[in-house]
């Protein structure tokens, strides 16, 4: 099937998808139309698995991930409130008011109070958490349009530039540019980003621009990483593994601008309300590598420093291997999405953006699988505030490592059948 149709298959799924009235309400709806999505997506990447795209690829599955993160713009953000904390947070810093040090219940922020945000504003009595480039920009486009929908543009035009910095990357690479599809037609990515407008990708796109620009244009690839970091703190992860690629020059500045920047960002966030502090110290979601730790160690803190230890091995190993940046950032993302205390769905955005490299069957299906984040088909009764039970986030990760073993074993005994042609295979 050409990809042209599989792509307005996919449109047409996630048009269905929004025009649901409320996605928490019509779970089952959702979470059908959601997996259903996974099909023609599936189906889009075996095509190009088996045959080279052809020219035009490329230009359709951009305009295939335009038009589906278009026909979700004007979808209210059900599953999510945090987009109405942004709105709030640039409201706020227009208004010269401190985000990270007056929480939305502060009686000082009263006047800003309106019948739309404030009352979808989550955890009204924490500061900002968001470090300060990030709150920049909901402060731009309160200056704007202080609307959901105007940040959920703001969300989609820089998720855009990110799926076009991806079709250039494989290009330059000699990859089939049409391999961007991995992420920008991903349906966890269109439903989290384009629909819930969570922030990510105006971080992510950063952190993409330092790993493809690391050795060809180093003090960009600093500077990159740089505002990436100052978006969303994620991109840290990646400095040593890009800090071997980068000559002094691009070294010093990006300690120049990470040093000054996260030192403001750790001041202004050390009050008694400081939503990072909270987020740090306490919060948890959709773990199960991080649960399984917790109970072993006994404690939350223990836990804590050994999936740090374990993310930092892991960044070590890359190291020492040799890996290229953009296989060393997508192992350290996937090694710690997975120990995190905190694993909503859109997190795994941070290393789907690396799968158009080398698509790997069972990450992709975990972002299908990931939907049960938010209820098993019937609407929880504890809403926004339900929390998968182990068992299901058993079946939510230990699907996709079944798939990686059985894929592992296939290709040892693929393996031993090339090494002992017509024989048995060696037990």
């Amino acid at each position: 099937m050409a990809l042209g149709v599989l792509g307005a298959l996919l449109v047409s799924v996630i048009v269905a998808m929004a025009r649901l009235p409320d996605w928490p309400r019509q779970l089952g709806a959702f979470q059908g139309l959601y997996l259903l999505a996974f099909v023609p997506y599936a189906l889009a990447l075996a095509r190009l698995a088996r045959r080279p795209a052809g020219r035009r690829c490329g230009a359709v599955v951009l305009a295939v991930a335009l038009a589906a993160r278009l026909a979700l713009l004007g979808t209210p953000p059900a599953l999510s409130d945090d987009i109405y904390r942004y709105v709030w947070e640039g409201r706020v810093l227009l208004h010269g008011q401190n985000p990270w040090r007056s929480s939305p219940d502060d009686p000082a922020l009263a006047p800003l109070r309106d019948p739309v945000i404030y009352p979808a504003v989550n955890h009204p009595g924490l500061a900002a958490i968001y470090p300060p480039l990030a709150e920049a920009g909901f402060a731009l486009v309160a200056a704007l349009s202080p609307t959901v929908t105007a940040m959920k543009l703001w969300v989609i035009l820089h998720d855009l530039a990110l799926v076009l910095l991806l079709t250039l990357g494989l290009r330059r690479a000699g990859r089939d540019p049409a391999w961007a599809a991995a992420y920008a037609w991903n349906p966890l990515v269109l439903v989290e980003y384009a629909g819930s407008g969570h922030n990510d990708p105006t971080a992510m796109v950063w952190l993409m621009a330092a790993v493809l620009v690391a050795r060809s244009r180093p003090r960009l690839s600093a500077a990159a990483l740089a505002a990436g970091t100052l978006v969303k703190l994620a991109p840290l992860l990646a400095l040593p593994l890009l800090w071997r690629a980068w000559p002094w020059r691009a070294r010093g500045l990006a300690l120049a601008l990470l040093l000054p920047g996260l030192g403001a960002f750790a001041w202004l966030t050390r009050g008694a309300n400081s939503g990072l502090h909270a987020y740090w110290g306490s919060w948890r979601n959709n773990a199960l590598v991080f649960e399984l730790l917790e109970r072993w160690t006994g404690s939350f803190g223990a836990a804590r420093l050994v999936a740090g230890a374990s993310v930092l091995a892991l960044v070590a190993y890359a190291l020492v291997r040799g890996w290229s940046p953009s296989r060393a950032a997508r192992a350290a993302t996937r090694g710690a999405f997975l120990v995190s205390p905190v694993a909503h769905p859109w997190y795994q955005g941070w290393f789907l953006m690396f799968e158009p490299w080398t698509a790997a069957a069972p990450w992709l299906l975990l972002s299908a699988t990931a939907v049960l984040n938010y209820g098993v088909f019937t609407p929880p009764a504890a809403g926004r505030d339900f929390h998968l039970s182990l068992p299901w986030r058993v079946v939510e990760y230990g699907a996709p490592a079944v798939l990686a073993l059985a894929l592992a074993a296939v290709r040892a005994r693929r393996g031993r059948a090339h090494d002992h042609p017509g024989g048995a295979a060696v037990v």
